[in-house]
């Protein structure tokens, strides 16, 4: 009898901590520590000899001192959160994997425990914002990490937590931390190359040679961490868009980028980029058609009076 041929079976593909090179991503961490060290050190020698190397230069100078603190604060929330995990002080705040939480006898919640650090953050910051004893102190003492746009709102600290908090809520650790990773080396080249760069993106501030910089180096991170090479190229794509995006629009790309890195895994390991480009024209056409009835029930002068106000 004619028998049909047997349909292999395929592999299912989930969301592990094996996606990552454990060995390698600790390196990456350590390597993370000693390059935001170099940047401080190259800060404190050169710092105030950039002033006369021109406008350019001194920006870039500047990067270094910020983004100096910006990789090594990351890389200790990727060591605390892998070292913890690893012997056994916090658990993983994936959501897939909380396990038993009425255990009195377990770890420290790893979401819990970085909760907590953001509330510290988010009081420090509405200290200072609330009161000008605490804001002269802030900026006296932070006042080489600050930057103008920050000083009457929160600073990036206050989304830098919650952004790593959400990346751990929603993978793995080993890629909670590649997203950490993404956010305190990748951003850290995407600042620098918009700070020495000439092309600007349209009537942006930022460059071109930041985004370039950026998906250059969160594309080796991912590939040095054992990523294939669809994988690392998708997820570093969707993070350098994420992050453009986000500095053009206003919103802080701190909050943006280790979910992305996350997610951009997912997304290039189930490739959904059709069903995305379908959910996106349907919203832009829901927004379009929203914008089209608002239009047709404002009046003109309420029109006019609203861009007086702007």
């Amino acid at each position: 009898p004619h028998l049909l041929p047997k349909t292999p079976k395929t592999m299912a593909v989930t969301l592990t901590n094996d996606l990552v090179n454990t060995e390698r991503m600790e390196t990456g961490i350590i390597g993370g520590f000693t390059v935001g060290a170099c940047f401080l050190v190259l800060h404190g020698v050169f710092g105030k000899q950039s002033k006369t190397w021109g406008t350019r230069a001194a920006k870039v100078w500047v990067e270094f001192q910020r983004k100096s603190f910006h990789m090594l604060g990351g890389c200790i929330i990727c060591a605390f959160y892998h070292w913890g995990i690893k012997y056994n002080y916090i658990t993983s705040a994936y959501l897939a994997s909380a396990g038993d939480l009425s255990d009195v006898n377990r770890p420290l919640d790893g979401a819990s425990a970085f909760l907590a650090v953001c509330f510290v953050s988010w009081t420090l910051e509405a200290s200072r914002l609330l009161f000008d004893s605490v804001q002269k102190w802030y900026l006296e003492s932070f006042k080489g990490l600050i930057r103008e746009k920050e000083i009457n709102k929160a600073a990036g600290i206050a989304y830098f937590l919650p952004g790593a908090l959400v990346a751990m809520l929603c993978g793995p650790e080993n890629l909670a931390i590649l997203g950490v990773l993404f956010l305190s080396v990748g951003d850290a080249a995407a600042s620098i190359g918009t700070a020495g760069g000439k092309f600007n993106v349209g009537r942006s501030a930022r460059k071109w040679e930041g985004s370039i910089g950026c998906f250059t180096v969160c594309t080796c991170i991912s590939l040095y961490m054992g990523l294939t090479t669809e994988v690392a190229l998708v997820t570093s794509a969707l993070v350098t868009a994420g992050e453009l995006l986000a500095e053009v629009i206003g919103l802080d790309d701190n909050l943006v980028i280790p979910v992305l890195g996350v997610l951009g895994v997912r997304i290039a390991l189930a490739p959904q980029l059709l069903s995305m480009l379908a959910i996106m024209a349907i919203g832009l056409g829901m927004g379009v058609l929203l914008g089209v009835l608002v239009g047709s029930t404002s009046n003109k002068g309420d029109t006019k009076s609203a861009a007086k106000a702007s």
